[in-house]
């Protein structure tokens, strides 16, 4: 969820939707993300592909989806 919401949207002014959030709802939004687990990656670790899913669940400790 980081990472799809962390991609900067030419829709929302080339922010990202968490960041969008942020601008719009403040502290609340800083608090719903943060009970979410959401974190903002930079833009050099921002992965896209389907393999960041994957890379997630093993970080977790979870098993692959397939």
């Amino acid at each position: 969820m980081s990472q799809v919401n962390s991609g900067p949207r030419g829709r929302l002014a080339w922010m990202a939707p968490s960041r969008a959030l942020g601008a719009a709802f403040g502290d609340d939004a800083a608090r719903l993300l943060d009970a979410l687990g959401m974190e903002e990656p930079s833009p050099d670790e921002l992965d896209l592909t389907p393999a960041c899913v994957e890379r997630a669940r093993a970080e977790r400790g979870d098993g692959p989806l397939r």
